[in-house]
C-alpha cells in the first residue's frame, strides 16, 4: 500500500514540475503584444499558437524529464486551446500496483489529483478565461492511460 500512496503523491508533482513562465509574466507579455485582451480572451489565436509552439520547442530541449522515481515526462505541447503532456510510468512494480488497486481506482485517483492541481495545470489566465483542456497520456509496459481535464471542471 505504501507504493500506491507514493505513486499518487509522485504523480501529483507533474503539475508542479511543468515549465512555463509565471502566469502573470506570460499573460502580460501576450497582452502587451495584443495577442490576448485585457480580460485574457484570445485576440490572435495564430500568433498565440506560434508563441506557444516556441515555448514547447524550448521545453523539448530538456526532455525527457524525470519527474520522480515513478514518472518520466517525455513531451509537452502547448496550444491556444489545449496542452498535451506525454509521459511514461517507470515504476518497476506498476503491473502489481494496478493488480492491487485496480485500473478503475488508479484512473479515478489520477483524475482527482488533476482536478486538485488545476491552479498549476491552468497556470495562465488565458488558459482559465477561454475554453482550455489538458490532455495527459501515460504509457506503461501494460498499456497507455489517457486523462483529460477541462478548465470548466476546476475551481480557481
Amino acid at each position: 500500500m505504501r507504493s500506491n500512496t507514493l505513486f499518487f503523491a509522485a504523480f501529483s508533482l507533474i503539475s508542479t514540475s511543468i515549465h512555463c513562465a509565471h502566469a502573470s509574466e506570460l499573460d502580460q507579455f501576450l497582452i502587451e503584444k495584443k495577442i490576448i485582451q485585457q480580460d485574457y480572451k484570445i485576440a490572435n489565436k495564430t500568433a498565440l499558437n506560434e508563441i506557444l509552439k516556441s515555448i514547447s520547442v524550448e521545453d523539448s530541449r530538456v526532455m525527457p524529464y524525470q519527474l520522480d522515481q515513478n514518472t518520466l515526462l517525455e513531451k509537452i505541447e502547448l496550444y491556444a486551446d489545449h496542452l498535451n503532456l506525454q509521459g511514461r510510468i517507470t515504476t518497476p512494480d506498476f503491473a502489481q500496483f494496478i493488480q492491487n488497486i485496480g485500473e478503475k481506482k488508479f484512473k479515478s485517483s489520477i483524475q482527482h489529483n488533476l482536478i486538485q492541481n488545476c491552479d498549476q495545470l491552468f497556470e495562465h489566465h488565458f488558459q482559465r478565461s477561454n475554453p482550455y483542456t489538458v490532455n495527459i497520456t501515460l504509457s506503461s509496459t501494460l498499456k497507455n492511460y489517457s486523462f483529460k481535464i477541462k478548465n470548466s471542471e476546476c475551481k480557481f
